[in-house]
Formats: C-alpha cells, sequence, structure tokens
C-alpha cells in the first residue's frame, strides 16, 4: 500500500510538471505567435512537393531511429493518456519551440539590420534555428529525459543508432525551422509535433494522466 501510495505520488508530480511546463509555454507563447496562429498556411507549404517530401524523409528517419532505440519495460499501453499527451504536448511545445525560434529570429535580424543590412531574414533563420537547437536539446536532456522512465536501450547495438539520432533531429529541427522561416507556417510542425509525440506514447508509454484515463474509464463505466 505505501508503495502504491508513493508511486501515484510520483505519477501525480510528474503530471505536475508537465501541466507547469504547457502553462509556461501557452502563457509565453500565445501573445508572441499570435499572427502565426491566426494563420492558416498549410496550403502554401504543402505546394512545395519537394519541401514536404524533406519534412517526411526528416520525421521518418527519426521515428525510425527512435523505435529502434527506445523500450516501454511491458508499461500498458493506454489511450487515455496516449491521447492527451499526444495532442497536448504536441500542441503546446509547439509553441514553446516555435517562440525561442522567433526570439532568436528577432535577434537575428535586428544585429543584421544593424551591422549587415544584406543579411536580413538569413541571419534571423540562423539565429532562430540555432536557438531551436539549443533549447531542444535543453529541454529534452534537462526535462524530459530527467522526468521520464529510462527508454533507451543501452546494447551495443542500439548505441551505435543512437550515435545517429542527433544528425536525425537536427534534421527534423531544420525542417520546422524552414517552415517558419519560409511559410510561416506553425500548424504543419505542431501536426508533425503530434505525431512525433504520439510514436513516444505508442513506444516508451511512459505514465503520465493516468489519473485523467482513470476518470475517464470510470465515467464511461
Amino acid at each position: 500500500m505505501e508503495y502504491e501510495l508513493t508511486k501515484q505520488r510520483t505519477l501525480s508530480r510528474l503530471d505536475q510538471y508537465i501541466v507547469l511546463y504547457w502553462l509556461i509555454s501557452l502563457v509565453i507563447g500565445i501573445p508572441l505567435l499570435g499572427d502565426w496562429l491566426r494563420s492558416w498556411n498549410v496550403p502554401v507549404t504543402l505546394s512545395n512537393p519537394l519541401f514536404v517530401a524533406f519534412l517526411l524523409i526528416s520525421f521518418a528517419f527519426s521515428q525510425v531511429l527512435y523505435v529502434m532505440v527506445a523500450r516501454h519495460d511491458g508499461r500498458p499501453f493506454l489511450v487515455g493518456p496516449t491521447v492527451i499527451f499526444s495532442i497536448g504536448n504536441g500542441v503546446i511545445e509547439t509553441f514553446a519551440f516555435a517562440t525561442v525560434y522567433r526570439i532568436g529570429a528577432w535577434i537575428g535580424d535586428g544585429l543584421a539590420a544593424q551591422f549587415w543590412p544584406s543579411l536580413v531574414g538569413s541571419l534571423g533563420f540562423a539565429v532562430g534555428f540555432t536557438a531551436f537547437v539549443i533549447y531542444g536539446g535543453v529541454i529534452h536532456g534537462m526535462f524530459w529525459l530527467q522526468q521520464l522512465p529510462p527508454h533507451l536501450d543501452d546494447t551495443p547495438r542500439s548505441m551505435r543508432i543512437r550515435k545517429l539520432r542527433p544528425l536525425a533531429e537536427m534534421a527534423l529541427v531544420l525542417g520546422w525551422s524552414l517552415c517558419l522561416y519560409l511559410y510561416k507556417d506553425i500548424w504543419t510542425v505542431i501536426f508533425i509535433h503530434i505525431l512525433v509525440d504520439l510514436g513516444l506514447m505508442l513506444r516508451v508509454r511512459p505514465p503520465v494522466f493516468l489519473g485523467a484515463s482513470r476518470r475517464s474509464d470510470q465515467a464511461l463505466d
């Protein structure tokens, strides 16, 4: 009984950390991203087949590598937590990513306008992309890997595959940053991010939002 209570408190604390992260992302992101959120530029993105192919290939590359090294250690698959986390984090963490990218782009373009006018736009993209990469690495290393259960294999084969994952993640972030830079299209990024998080929930099955799932199950009963 004591173990179960401790386990429940731990899971609840994990949920609280995630919700706090989401709230911060919403409070900061919505005011800074309002124009992008109100714009539906997905058709413009889809009108560039080569770019769409790059988005799909980078997504597939990252997910194939992830599936090859991630594990769930027997944790059950639950529909409720999967839906809540995949959609919730796919939408809201994209706000955080896009906010970091946009602030970086503003800084880069500001510096370019002051010192190198010909680089306005390109320097903004470069700084925004760099900020996105740094933030993505920090939030995954210092938050997600710390809060989620161990889920990456340490076998020699998996360690060799894991060396390719930074390359795959860089390609994914490059595609998302280009989507924001070229088309101001945050919704395509959101959709792909939802798919990434769905892959996490299907493969790793972290114990998130189990209370919400149980309440939903009880309501259905």
